[in-house]
């Protein structure tokens, strides 16, 4: 079968995403360029220019810390993280990266201490507990976490993020009734934040109610056009309900918005739409496009070799899935998969080898091949058959 994203429903975005709920598209392009490209110091000076700017920016600090964490400077990181999580406090992403990095130079964590002073002191300050649960969170302290927000929520009702938040965490306790409780409460007091939104339609996605997933993802893009992962998850919704011409639709537009490092996993997602539609020539010529674009991108290269080989295509096929096992040489399917290749081929050797790693991959291992994704493609192709 053909190679499916692993993500069912919820997406929690990578600390190094930069494509952030509430903010404009790429507010520094020519910084998120050569930090793609590993030149951090002209990334670095990129993001100061557009900070020379405008101060009140929490994302652009935050695309700094980690251009910095990447050099090596860890207390500029530190400093760029913090400012982040100031000028937004519910900024988890910034939290989790300022943490990280305090963790690698050493930096004591008396932050949770200051706020339990805080709380102490004005225990019924509803902001209080809330800084107090964001830190528990944030050190994975999840039951303390989880009274911090609930007690800020009984002192002020109104607390949307208290309620957001305690939806993230029902989240991770994979209880996502509740976190739709929780996050259909936070849409209620702010209808108007984007995130909470999308964080409702991914739970209502990972129940499978996915009219509801897409009214939610709909109504993001209302508010925030140049939200790429609204777009992704909306395809991936359409395609669950087999409307594969709207899947399409919607990830050409995210292409649009796209940032160079998600294009490519785009081109993915579209690949295993065509695939599923058995338009295999689109679907080779998406992976391709993908894997021109990020080379070291496991899985359309795997999918080009299984539709290689249905097309009987031994030599293309065995060398799709040569790069795979060079880029994850645990990847046992592509060792079984090249292995039929070979037997096509009549080289039997070979075909052995492979099927002896293949056996000595699954044993060994014993692992399901899973990357980080924002889309839900998990259906079987069955292409083989």
């Amino acid at each position: 079968m053909l190679k499916q994203l692993s993500v069912k429903g919820v997406i929690l975005l990578s600390v190094f995403s930069f494509q952030h709920f509430g903010f404009a598209k790429d507010p520094s392009p020519v910084g998120d360029r050569y930090f793609y490209e590993g030149q951090w110091d002209e990334a670095i000076k990129e993001y100061e220019k557009c900070l020379a700017k405008n101060r009140e920016q929490p994302e652009v600090y935050f695309r700094l810390g980690n251009a910095y964490a990447k050099k090596g400077e860890l207390e500029q990181a530190v400093e760029a993280f913090t400012i982040a999580t100031q000028l937004k406090p519910d900024y988890l992403e910034a939290y989790q990266r300022l943490s990280e990095v305090s963790i690698q130079i050493g930096v004591p964590e008396n932050e949770t201490k200051m706020y339990l002073k805080e709380v102490r002191r004005n225990p019924n300050d509803a902001d209080a507990h809330f800084r107090l649960g964001l830190s528990y969170y944030k050190h994975n302290i999840l039951e303390d976490a989880r009274r911090e927000f609930e007690t800020a929520i009984g002192l002020n009702p109104k607390k949307a993020e208290a309620y957001f938040h305690l939806g993230v965490l029902h989240q991770d306790y994979n209880a996502h009734e509740k976190a739709i409780e929780m996050y259909r409460k936070a849409v209620e007091i702010s209808p108007e934040h984007d995130h909470y939104h999308f964080r409702l339609g991914a739970a209502y996605h990972k129940i499978g109610q996915l009219n509801d997933a897409i009214s939610e993802y709909q109504r993001v893009i209302e508010l925030n056009q140049n939200c790429t992962e609204a777009y992704t998850n909306l395809s991936s919704a359409y395609l669950a309900k087999d409307l594969h011409p709207k899947a399409i639709d919607t990830l050409k537009k995210a292409l649009e918005l796209s940032t160079p490092a998600s294009i490519a996993r785009i081109h993915y997602y579209l690949g295993n739409i065509y695939g599923k539609m058995r338009e295999f020539d689109k679907a080779i010529a998406e992976y391709k496009r993908s894997v021109e674009i990020s080379p070291r991108l496991i899985a359309p290269h795997y999918n080009l070799g299984i539709l290689y080989l249905k097309e009987k295509m031994a030599d293309q096929a065995i060398e799709e899935f040569t790069k795979v096992v060079v880029l994850d040489h645990d990847y046992a399917d592509a060792y079984l998969n090249r292995g039929k290749a070979y037997e096509l081929k009549g080289d039997l050797k070979s075909a052995q080898n492979d099927y002896n790693s293949f056996q000595h991959a699954k044993s060994a291992f014993g692992r399901v091949y899973r990357e980080e994704s924002s889309l839900n493609y998990n259906e079987d192709l069955n292409l083989l058959e």
